[in-house]
């Protein structure tokens, strides 16, 4: 009876196990497996993000931009003890189980039971892995389930070596790391490759929690938790006791740099990251792991900002401080506090972030004790309340309400006027046999992805414009040697008013050639070759040239009202250096994957192999015979040097609002401009020859080279003797009237001057 009973008990039993452990298999096979991937093969070559690299010309790396700060770095580069810190600090049964390490699991449940709390984890390197690529981090037995499965599954399709190198650059290691290149060069200021057994250690350490064990935050937990690494690595035969000693003391990490400290090249890497988010997308060159090659000259662009801050420090010399830089009416006030100009914003919520020390801004003056700048007030001390004027000498700062100043933020809600000139500036300088960019400054002190003036701001280019009116006249029959009339003109303006254009000396010179009114920059010649040509021819001149912002169609546009970019008129010039061949920017000049290979995209930001012809070529030549007369005998007569070909123009604005110089080498293309970002005078007299100019010179100065070289007179182009000089006329055109004999041959000419004393073809040219 007693048998019978247990063996009934016995199936019953039986047969209940059996229905539990079904049903298990029901819900496990329905609610786990079913839900799972099966197959892993594409995590075989398969690359977490990686960021952009950005190299200039030589082939350094000089920025980085990422969704996730990771370089990747193979496992074979590394030496053997950097991924075994990993291995002995997470999963020191890597090597010997299949994905999920049950003594593992077994031992971290029994000591967190014993300790009260979470001490020790029980995932293994593989699951680490599974949790971050596939199943994320919810916390339930369902997901632990799913974790265990895909491990082992992923342990089925990448070798362990492969399972160690994924990891070992995908894991988060803090202070915005990820893998343990980036965290490498950010703790150690070295490569992976180049880590020794203790910073190995101290960063293998930060995995369990990277914020706890931050070196830089907590010096001692990092020390404490390398040591513990340290240890394991013995423990598991890697290291020797003496060796892993060794490395006890050692600092945890390495100090950052100075975040004040000025970075060269700003603007210019800024503008490669649009570049590159506008022909690739907006999110791929952050997640793509690009290598970048830009033509970017460090040595050419350090110049250029010094020169163009030199510039600026001069002009605030010569005018003294300002105070408020423009006043806003309450109107239009709501707008500025919502653009909140020279405050950072969160990446996210694009809401303006609170200033740090050091940082500068601007507010507008709300009360007679408060400043405003985006939400958050600001108080001025009375004793910083002076600013110096043209003699050096101090004087009280005098502000009304909504009067925009420029601010630095001390401590708290504390500010002092920023004390950098309240001007600003830009420059450009380009190649012009490959249009490539070389330097690019966006203002006095630039800030990576903001505003770069250079490309962005669109200014009145005051007389630097008259090169459109001077191409269309000669596009339209004229040569430099005719005649025009420079006298007052009346016609008809805004309403009623009447527009009487004057020269800037207030003086006429009656009838004159077209190359000398250039060079004076006379404005009523060019306005009268404006209305003789049209607007709309001049338009499109500009337009040929590489002008692309709108332009207004009146006749003030040939005295520079309409506004453009500086980079618009760099490329209009350097198109006239290229002999009228049409000039486009070229930032990127090599461009790999992640891999190291050559991308096809890389040709979508190449300058066309063959470029549109905007201007005939004796045109173009006879313009930079022109523009090289406005250095030897116009209003840019400061440049010019007896043994170097250097051509360009000035540009001056209403109230000395803008200034400019854009001018071009036989190689090079340089553009300069010096402002404010509003409506504010630089100051009487400020002219481009004044203001911009000598930016202009420092830059070129260090462009050209020992023995200078000459523009090649094309065979579309004459010279003629005139007064003992060599003038350039397109061929084609009527020279019947002009005085003087064509030169035979269109070789070079040297440079220098030297007046015709002989009939001879082997004459000197003369400047």
């Amino acid at each position: 009876m007693r048998r019978r009973r247990g063996l009934w008990a016995l199936l019953v039993f039986t047969g209940a196990a059996a229905i539990i452990l079904a049903l298990s298999w029901w819900w496990f096979s329905t609610n786990i497996l079913s839900t799972l991937p099966t197959d892993l093969s594409r995590f075989r070559d398969w690359r977490p993000p990686l960021g952009c690299r950005i190299a200039d010309s030589t082939g350094a790396v000089v920025d980085e931009f990422y969704l996730e700060r990771r370089i990747w770095v193979d496992l074979e580069a590394l030496p053997s003890f950097v991924p075994q810190a990993f291995v002995s600090a997470e999963d020191r049964r890597f090597f010997s189980h299949r994905g999920v390490d049950w003594l593992g699991t077994a031992r971290a449940f029994f000591s967190n039971l014993r300790a009260g709390q979470q001490v020790q984890g029980g995932s293994t390197i593989t699951q680490q892995l599974v949790k971050n690529l596939l199943v994320g981090n919810e916390r339930s037995y369902r997901r632990k389930l799913r974790e265990a499965v895909l491990a082992y599954r992923l342990e089925d399709e990448l070798t362990k070596p492969q399972l160690l190198e994924l990891y070992v650059n995908f894991v988060y290691l803090g202070s915005g790391n990820y893998g343990v290149e980036a965290a490498a060069r950010d703790y150690f200021g070295v490569g992976a490759a180049d880590l020794n057994p203790g910073q190995a250690a101290m960063i293998a350490g930060l995995v369990p929690a990277p914020s706890r064990y931050a070196p830089r935050a907590h010096p001692q937990l990092a020390a404490q938790r390398r040591r513990i690494v340290l240890n394991h690595l013995v423990a598991d035969g890697q290291l020797e006791r003496e060796e892993a000693d060794a490395f006890l003391d050692d600092p945890v990490a390495i100090a950052r740099g100075d975040p004040t400290e000025r970075r060269v090249g700003v603007a210019y890497l800024t503008q490669v990251r649009r570049e590159l988010r506008r022909v690739l997308g907006a999110e791929r060159p952050s997640v793509a792991g690009m290598l970048v090659t830009t033509p970017l000259r460090l040595d050419v662009q350090g110049e250029a900002e010094l020169a163009v801050r030199a510039a600026l420090e001069a002009l605030d010399q010569r005018q003294g401080q300002r105070g408020a830089t423009r006043n806003l009416p309450p109107d239009r006030q709501a707008a500025f506090f919502a653009r909140a100009p020279g405050l950072r914003r969160d990446p996210e919520t694009l809401n303006p972030l609170p200033p740090k020390p050091g940082e500068c801004f601007e507010a507008i003056v709300t009360e007679e004790d408060a400043l405003r700048a985006g939400p958050r007030r600001y108080r001025l001390p009375v004793a910083d309340r002076v600013v110096r004027d043209r003699s050096n000498l101090e004087k009280p700062l005098v502000v009304a309400t909504g009067d925009v100043l420029s601010v630095c933020l001390v401590a708290d809600d504390t500010v002092r006027l920023d004390r950098r000139p309240w001007a600003e500036g830009a420059a450009i300088v380009v190649e012009n046999a490959t249009g490539h960019v070389i330097a690019l400054v966006g203002g006095y002190a630039d800030r990576l992805e903001g505003f770069v003036r250079a490309t962005q701001a669109r200014r009145q280019p005051g007389s630097s414009f008259k090169l459109y009116v001077y191409a269309s006249a000669l596009m339209n029959g004229r040569h430099q040697l005719d005649m025009v009339m420079d006298a007052p003109l009346d016609l008809p303006g805004g309403g009623r008013e009447r527009w009487r254009p004057k020269n800037f000396d207030n003086t006429f010179r009656g009838p004159v050639n077209l190359r000398t009114a250039f060079a004076k920059s006379l404005n009523t010649v060019a306005i009268r070759l404006l209305l003789d040509d049209g607007v709309d021819e001049v338009v499109r001149t500009a337009q040929r040239l590489g002008v692309t912002s709108p332009l207004r169609r009146d006749p003030t546009i040939a005295l520079g009202s309409a506004e453009v970019t500086l980079l618009e008129q760099v490329s209009a010039f350097a198109t006239v250096a290229r002999l009228g061949r049409a000039f486009t920017p070229v930032y990127v000049t090599a461009l790999e994957d992640a891999e190291g290979d050559a991308m096809q995209e890389r040709a979508l930001f190449d300058a066309p192999a063959s470029p549109a012809q905007a201007l005939p070529r004796g045109v173009a030549y006879e313009l930079v015979d022109m523009l090289e007369n406005v250095v030897q005998e116009g209003t840019a007569r400061a440049v010019r040097l007896p043994d170097r070909s250097r051509a360009g123009k000035t540009g001056t604005t209403n109230d000395y609002v803008d200034a400019w110089f854009i001018g071009f080498t036989p190689t090079h293309t340089v553009g300069v401009w010096i402002g404010s970002d509003g409506p504010a005078s630089l100051g009487d007299k400020e002219t481009g020859g004044r203001a911009a100019l000598p930016a202009w010179v420092k830059i070129v100065s260090m462009l050209e080279p020992g023995t200078p070289p000459a523009h090649e007179v094309p065979d579309e182009a004459v010279l003629i003797e005139r007064e003992g000089k060599w003038i350039a006329l397109a061929r084609g055109r009527d020279t019947k009237d002009v005085l003087g004999r064509e030169r035979i041959g269109n070789a070079p000419l040297p440079i220098g001057t030297a007046r015709v004393t002989t009939t001879s073809t082997r004459a000197r040219q003369a400047r």
